[in-house]
C-alpha cells in the first residue's frame, strides 16, 4: 500500500501499534474493558469532536484513497466503537472522523499514536423536559426518567410490558394486549 506510517509517540497509547499487521487484531473488546475499566464506569457529558487521524494515502486514485484512509482510521474507528460514541462518521478525503463522544474520552483518544488532534466542535444540549416527552417511553427511561415520570401522547395509556418496558399504547389496543399477557396498565 502506498501509506506513509504512524509514528508513535513515547506517551502514545500502548494498545496501538505503529503499524498494522495480523497480530494488531488482538485488541478486542475485553483487552479494552480490561484496560480503561475505570472510565466505562464514568458517563459524563457528551460533546461532538473531530478527530483528525494520523498517516496519508500517496495514490491519486479516489477509490484506492478511500481504502487506505480507512485502513489507517480503523484502530481509531474501533476505540470509538468501544467507547460507546455515536453518530460516527469517517470522513476519507480529510482523513478525519467526527463523533459525539463522553468528554472523559478525550484525553485518552489525544494521547494515542493514530491521533494528531482533537478538536471540540460543540457541545451536546441536553434535551428540555418538552423534548423528552416527545420520545418513546423506553427513551425517556434511557434519559434517567422514571416510570412515573413518563408521558404518552394524547389518547394514549401507558403500559408495562411483561419484560418491564414501558409502552405507550391507544387504549383500545390495551385490552386486547391485556388478554394476550403481553402487559398491564401502569397505574400511577
Amino acid at each position: 500500500m502506498g501509506i506513509t506510517p504512524i509514528i508513535p509517540f513515547s506517551d502514545a497509547d500502548s494498545t496501538i501499534p505503529s503499524s498494522k499487521s495480523s497480530s494488531d487484531n488482538a485488541f478486542t473488546a475485553a483487552t479494552f474493558a480490561q484496560k480503561y475499566k475505570d472510565v466505562l464506569s464514568v458517563t459524563g457529558k457528551r460533546i461532538s469532536v473531530a478527530i483528525k487521524v494520523a498517516g496519508d494515502s500517496e495514490s491519486t486514485d479516489p477509490l484506492k484513497r478511500a481504502k487506505e484512509i480507512r485502513y489507517l482510521q480503523s484502530y481509531v474507528l474501533k476505540f470509538l466503537s468501544f467507547s460507546n460514541a455515536v453518530n460516527v462518521v469517517s470522513d476519507q478525503q480529510k482523513n478525519e472522523i467526527t463523533a459525539q463522544v463522553h468528554t472523559e474520552w478525550i484525553p485518552i483518544l489525544e494521547k494515542r499514536s493514530d491521533v494528531i488532534s482533537v478538536i471540540i466542535l460543540e457541545d451536546i444540549q441536553k434535551p428540555t423536559k418538552e423534548d423528552l416527552d416527545k420520545l418513546p417511553p423506553k427513551k425517556q427511561q434511557l434519559h434517567d426518567r422514571s416510570i412515573d415520570e413518563i408521558q404518552c401522547k394524547p389518547d394514549y395509556i401507558l403500559m408495562v410490558k411483561s419484560s418491564s418496558d414501558p409502552a405507550c399504547v391507544k387504549l383500545s389496543s390495551s385490552k386486547k394486549l391485556i388478554l394476550r399477557g403481553w402487559g398491564e396498565v401502569y397505574q400511577q
